[in-house]
């Protein structure tokens, strides 16, 4: 069996977000990273990732107003998100979107 052959990328992601500027440093490079290659889906499934690690589908969907299937198709790759739902996903996470 290889070295590699047990390795779960998401559980190594989710152990890494220990502190709240361990998430916040996780989202500010996958932004930079966005902006650099326009990858709009590697930054939604940073995002993701924060939200599973933070709260959980139900509850981000009801303080947020957006469906939940429609948080499912978004984190999935099937729907793009808009603007104001990535907003109202950090905002409910607890986190704002600064211009530096």
């Amino acid at each position: 069996m290889g070295k590699f052959e047990n390795f779960d990328i998401d559980n190594e992601i989710m152990e890494n977000l220990k502190t709240d500027e361990d998430i916040k440093e996780w989202l500010s490079l996958s932004l930079e990273d966005y902006m650099n290659d326009g990858d709009l889906n590697s930054f939604v499934n940073a995002l993701e990732y924060v939200v599973r690690k933070k709260e959980n589908i139900s509850i981000i969907s009801k303080n947020t107003g957006i469906s939940r299937s429609n948080l499912y198709a978004i984190f999935n790759g099937n729907v793009t998100p808009q603007f104001n739902t990535i907003l109202k996903l950090l905002k409910e996470l607890g986190y704002k979107l600064k211009i530096a």
